[in-house]
């Protein structure tokens, strides 16, 4: 029996020695290295700024790794073994853009970063850019308010002139309740003129010169929040309506009737408020433009980031449903405002919050 223990022990040490020996001679350990650096884009106004929660891949040829940059723009990779990588990366600008409606802009690399990993660590910072929108066309929109027929004017429907849908192209608005609860949305149900020229080939000659009737607020909330007409002579929210009812809103936004209930509106200037662009240019993976915003008897310059929707035409749908034939297109944009700081809006609704505003434009042609 001892015999037979020293022979077993014998063995286990000669076999501990052979793996110690061909793992020191034939498998070194492979060198881990750290690659890491700083994340910026390129702004609206034209400068770097740091992208915090931009996504960067390392890439080589077999395998593809992320990682997500902190606060202040920083990424890391850790465990890096030595070999030929690239980089790559993309920024939101609200890192939600998940739904369908645009939250923000997003920065890419237009070519892949490529890096040689040595024996050492590699700082390697990482410039995201505007790559703009492919397959958007050119669109060209005169809806406004025809104070001779009284009516708001379109184009002869005709085969290639675009028409803009009033009634499928919401102007919505957001803000916390009280600048801290909640969510308080509403709508304009008139937009009253939407004269856009916009060529993504050219946009040096594009521009937006949008107005929106404020009194066709839309809250869907009982109480008075909202706007009575009083009768249907006229088309709905025209510049002649005559209102038997004016909701608390209109007074926020500082809207007053001519005379006593039932009149119009017609004289006071803070009824509309208008968008009207000066420049047009790629930001991010879509468009900015700037321009000025008035609204309460105030002018402020303000950026409208903005999207295209891909030219559809409009067909059955799946068993059954009736299409129209036309080819529609537009645009979705999205910009933010300090309601009391930037337009002296004063309201225990809005307190000092930003108020976010949605602006969808859908236009079609025949």
């Amino acid at each position: 029996m001892k015999n037979l223990k020293l022979v077993l022990s014998l063995t286990l040490i000669l076999t501990l020695l052979a793996v110690v020996r061909c793992s020191k001679s034939s498998d070194p350990a492979p060198s881990l290295v750290k690659v890491s650096g700083n994340v910026t884009y390129t702004n609206a106004a034209g400068t770097s700024a740091v992208a915090s929660g931009a996504v960067i891949y390392l890439a080589n040829a077999t395998d593809t790794v992320s990682t997500t940059s902190d606060k202040n723009g920083a990424y890391h990779f850790l465990n890096v073994k030595v070999g030929d990588y690239t980089l790559t990366g993309k920024y939101n600008t609200t890192n939600t853009n998940a739904s369908g409606r645009l939250d923000g802009l997003t920065f890419t690399t237009l070519t892949p970063v490529a890096i040689t990993v040595a024996a050492v660590d590699l700082s390697k910072d990482v410039s995201l850019t505007s790559a703009g929108q492919s397959g958007i066309v050119a669109i060209n929109l005169n809806y406004v308010w025809d104070a001779v027929n009284s009516k708001y004017n379109q184009p002869t429907l005709a085969v290639g002139v675009w028409n803009y849908d009033n009634a499928h192209s919401p102007v919505t608005f957001e803000f916390p309740y009280r600048a801290n609860e909640g969510t308080f949305i509403g709508s304009f149900a008139q937009t009253s003129k939407c004269v856009v020229a916009f060529d993504p080939n050219n946009l040096g000659t594009s521009s937006i010169d949008v107005e929106v009737d404020l009194a066709s607020v839309d809250t869907r909330t009982p109480g008075g929040r909202d706007n009575l007409l009083s009768s249907m002579d006229n088309p709905i929210w025209s510049p002649l309506s005559v209102f038997t009812k004016l909701g608390c809103i209109s007074g926020t936004f500082g809207i007053a009737a001519d005379a006593a209930l039932p009149s119009t509106i017609t004289t006071n200037t803070k009824r509309y408020a208008q968008y009207k662009s000066t420049s047009i240019a790629k930001l991010g993976d879509g468009f900015v433009a700037k321009g000025n915003l008035i609204f309460n008897g105030k002018t402020v310059a303000t950026d409208l980031w903005f999207k295209g929707v891909p030219e559809w035409k409009d067909a059955p749908i799946a068993g059954g449903g009736t299409a129209n034939g036309r080819t529609y297109a537009g645009f979705e944009g999205i910009f933010k405002i300090k309601a009391n700081a930037d337009f002296s809006i004063v309201s225990g609704s809005v307190n000092d919050a930003t108020v976010t505003i949605h602006v969808t434009i859908v236009a079609y042609r025949l």
